[in-house]
């Protein structure tokens, strides 16, 4: 890619993204080198040169440790500079588009924004689906929870659905306030008092 002059795609940025544990998502400064179509140290050296530009939570030094991990995903560890294997984490990766002067440099930043919002978005929507199938699963597994949501559904109070039940009345009360506590329901029955630990 560094020289046919080809405009990295959303899926090359999102593909080579890594995670280590402890560390936030990152590219290593190899990668970060192909995408701008320079060399891993011309990247390390312009950062270094810019470091108004790069906060410390836009690139960290990897560990010898990391590098071993690494250094096995190139083409063998002769192909690789461990002194320029660094990690660029979002930020980091966005700022070198204003201290390298290649001639992808604004079309690479374009390209990396768009994937770094595609991976958010993705994650969010990661989040939310986790969080219905947890509120999904909880529903099944508690039939009072069932109850007392097709009683808010009815308009019933927490005194009518007791009454209609073969559950006792603190024990729906609990049930509801656990309900609201994992966000499955957005407020308490009519006929219950907030607490102090309530949402």
């Amino acid at each position: 890619m560094t020289t046919t002059g080809h405009i990295p795609t959303i899926m090359d940025i999102q593909d080579k993204a890594l995670l280590l544990p402890g560390r936030p998502q990152f590219w290593t400064s190899h990668h970060m080198a192909e995408f701008y179509q320079t060399t891993p140290q011309r990247v390390v050296e312009q950062m270094r040169r810019n470091p108004e530009r790069f906060p410390e939570d836009f690139w960290f030094d990897l560990r010898e440790d990391e590098k071993e991990v690494l250094v096995t995903q190139f083409a063998g560890p002769n192909r690789v500079n461990r002194g320029v294997l660094i990690g660029f984490t979002k930020g980091g990766a966005l700022a070198l588009s204003g201290v390298l002067r290649t001639p992808v440099a604004n079309a690479v930043s374009v390209q990396i924004v768009r994937a770094i919002v595609a991976m958010e978005d993705q994650a969010i929507a990661d989040a939310r689906n986790m969080v219905a199938r947890l509120q999904t699963e909880a529903m099944r597994k508690k039939p009072i929870f069932v109850m007392i949501e097709l009683g808010m559904a009815r308009g019933l109070s927490i005194q009518q659905m007791w009454r209609d039940s073969n559950y006792p009345l603190w024990k729906l009360e609990q049930a509801a306030r656990d309900m609201l506590a994992m966000r499955l329901i957005d407020r308490l029955p009519d006929g219950m008092q907030a607490g102090l630990f309530d949402a």
